[in-house]
């Protein structure tokens, strides 16, 4: 009975001394881009642990994507129904990267009230407090900062005691849209981040015994095509809030038959609120407008509204993402180490994410989320 008793009480001690743990995200490094030839130190660090694919929310854009890793909800739960949206109280929200903006607990507020020692760098919609609570130590995202200070930050973290570290990374986000997702800057950036940041990695899972790494991204992405105004296909005077391959319109009246028919001839998907499919996990949130529009990949649908104004947004459209996650290149490099296995990992919801990082740490949520413990991170 004793030696029962010391096992149990070992094994608790064990469950609440978990950790530490890292989450970083590398912006729109899709899976696609993740081989040995491209990251081959980070492919080396991957066959000592797992590998799999993260599947990001509809629509696949930064912001949505990485309160969904946060909150471990769905956009219709959390909100960030995209990177931009309208709000019946707010009005037009155009950068919904902020604290405020959420509607479910992200995982460093769940973590400090737990009592888990959190740092987080950079990550949009960690711009300040939730309710009242920050985390134990907060840098807001700036542009122009190298990934270098971010690395400095994770590692200072850790020294100094941190048991979740939450960090942002530019990816291949910025190459994607500007040169697109296969192109040479691309490539150049995955070798640049894998040069840089792989060794640092390393030196964290040695440095700090029991170490788990999580390695994702927000979202993929995909070589545009085509362009597609959905405007003049309307009927009718409308806001468009686009997002790449996809767009928000919010009408005046509600939508024709003949709009409907023109949008499905332009090779479009449209759905009203009722209508849309339920995976997509977005019809409970009003933000969404009156009519979700789609485009398959190798579409963007563009926001402008003047000739100037279009001619400026073509700049950075030789990539981009918006697309559900049932397109293979929206999804995600997904790679964990330190788990103690080197297990192949499934496609993983990213809303998964954040559930088996507070099940990992022992962190309790002030209303549980709606993803699940990844069955291959338990």
């Amino acid at each position: 009975m004793k030696m029962l008793i010391t096992l149990l009480f070992s094994a608790c001690m064990g469950l609440f001394a978990a950790g530490p743990v890292v989450v970083m995200s590398f912006d729109g490094l899709g899976s696609t881009q993740f081989t040995a030839e491209t990251m081959p130190r980070f492919w080396a660090l991957a066959q000592k642990g797992q590998r799999g694919e993260g599947r990001p929310p509809f629509p696949a854009t930064t912001f949505n994507g990485h309160a969904t890793l946060a909150t471990g909800c769905w956009p219709e739960h959390h909100g960030i129904v995209a990177n931009g949206f309208i709000d019946p109280v707010l009005g037009k929200v155009g950068h919904s990267a902020r604290a405020e903006y959420l509607q479910r607990e992200p995982l460093w507020v769940a973590a400090t009230r737990s009592g888990v020692r959190t740092a987080v760098y950079g990550w949009p919609c960690g711009t300040g407090p939730w309710e009242g609570v920050t985390p134990w130590r907060l840098e807001v995202f700036k542009d122009g900062v190298p990934d270098s200070t971010a690395m400095d930050f994770t590692e200072r973290a850790l020294k100094d005691g941190a048991l979740l570290v939450m960090t942002y990374l530019s990816g291949t986000d910025a190459e994607g849209h500007y040169h697109g997702p296969a192109s040479p800057e691309v490539r150049r950036k995955l070798a640049r981040l894998d040069a840089e940041i792989a060794p640092r990695v390393e030196r964290m899972l040695a440095a700090h015994p029991g170490l788990r790494v999580l390695l994702l991204a927000d979202h993929g992405m995909g070589a545009m095509e085509r362009r597609v105004d959905i405007r003049p296909l309307l009927g009718q005077p409308a806001t468009v809030v686009a997002h790449g391959g996809s767009a928000y319109a919010y009408l005046k009246a509600p939508v024709s038959p003949e709009a409907l028919r023109a949008l499905a001839a332009a090779g479009l998907k449209a759905w009203r609120p009722a209508d849309l499919p339920a995976e997509y996990h977005l019809a409970a949130n009003p933000r969404i407008g009156d009519l979700i529009v789609e485009g398959p990949a190798g579409t963007w649908i563009p926001s402008a509204t003047s000739p100037e104004a279009a001619e400026k947004e073509k700049i950075g459209r030789a990539g981009a993402h918006g697309f559900d996650a049932s397109t293979p290149l929206m999804h995600t490099w997904l790679v964990a180490l330190g788990t103690g296995r080197t297990t192949a990992l499934p496609a993983v919801p990213l809303w998964d994410i954040a559930p088996t990082v507070a099940a990992w740490l022992n962190i309790r949520w002030d209303k549980q989320p709606d993803g699940q413990v990844v069955d291959g991170l338990r």
